[in-house]
């Protein structure tokens, strides 16, 4: 069951309490002018009826909380001023019959009633809606979040299940050379080729710079630029080249363009 918008908060209620003892100052201010009644029973049958009303009102909530069709809250508007229409004849009909209390007739009090009591129903009502619509609004957005945090989750998992490249085959005519992938300084694009560079020599391999960013790990192989992959151990130090423009010194001395997205990557996996 949901908690009661109302009483959840004392920022509800308390106005909720004045907006009562408002709407019985002013009923009781109507009887009396309206009809020239005392003012005594006049005190009784607001103070009573708009308790009524109030109790109506707080009702309401558990049927358009539940229930979220249009012709409910018309029909919940209608039997709540029926209802209230009816215990507020029941005051008076006691006042005048048991107690002996002179007071007018209740038919002459429904207009001005009415002129109050309806669209007070008519405006919790449309509260309590616009809090279930809200609600609604915030539970569907929750659910993507989760959704999105689901699949997150799930690409992660298959991103650390992969079994990164441990070691490179590269065939140089008759012969085939294992390179290691922790012997690389670095990777360079040479058109629909890379070149794999280390320590012993240059290596020249039919395969895309694509392959080797999601095949080799992201722990140490950091994708640089458009044509460079570097090896994230043979960085000496990074140096600015010019405006928000940077470049690698590596190990060996080399010196290495690093474009902006390339330096975001890399201060990510570097931690700086």
């Amino acid at each position: 069951m949901k908690a009661h918008p109302i009483i959840e908060s004392p920022f509800r209620w308390i106005p909720m309490l004045v907006l009562a003892l408002i709407l019985v100052v002013f009923q009781v201010a109507l009887v009396c002018g309206y009809t020239g009644n005392d003012y005594l029973p006049a005190l009784v049958d607001g103070i009573v009826t708009i308790g009524w009303l109030a109790a109506i009102a707080y009702l309401a909530w558990f049927v358009v909380g539940l229930v979220s069709l249009f012709q409910t809250d018309v029909i919940m508007i209608i039997v709540g001023s029926l209802l209230w229409l009816a215990g507020s004849f029941m005051v008076c009909d006691i006042m005048v019959r048991i107690v002996g209390v002179s007071y007018v007739p209740f038919a002459q009090t429904i207009p001005f009633r009415l002129l109050f009591g309806l669209p007070v129903l008519i405006a919790i009502t449309l509260w309590y809606r616009l809090i279930v619509t809200k609600e609604e609004v915030q539970n569907q957005e929750m659910e993507k979040e989760l959704a999105v945090h689901q699949v997150n989750v799930a690409e992660q998992q298959k991103e650390s299940a992969m079994e990164w490249v441990d070691r490179i085959t590269v065939k140089d005519g008759s012969r085939i050379h294992l390179v290691k992938a922790d012997e690389l300084i670095y990777i360079q694009a040479c058109g629909d080729y890379v070149m794999l560079i280390t320590p012993t020599g240059e290596y020249l391999k039919e395969q895309t710079m694509k392959y080797f960013e999601t095949h080799l790990s992201p722990d140490t192989f950091v994708r640089v630029h458009r044509s460079t992959i570097v090896n994230v151990t043979q960085i000496s130090r990074v140096e600015l080249f010019g405006k928000e423009t940077y470049q690698l010194l590596l190990k060996n001395g080399v010196k290495l363009r690093v474009s902006l997205s390339g330096y975001r990557l890399l201060k990510e996996r570097l931690g700086i």
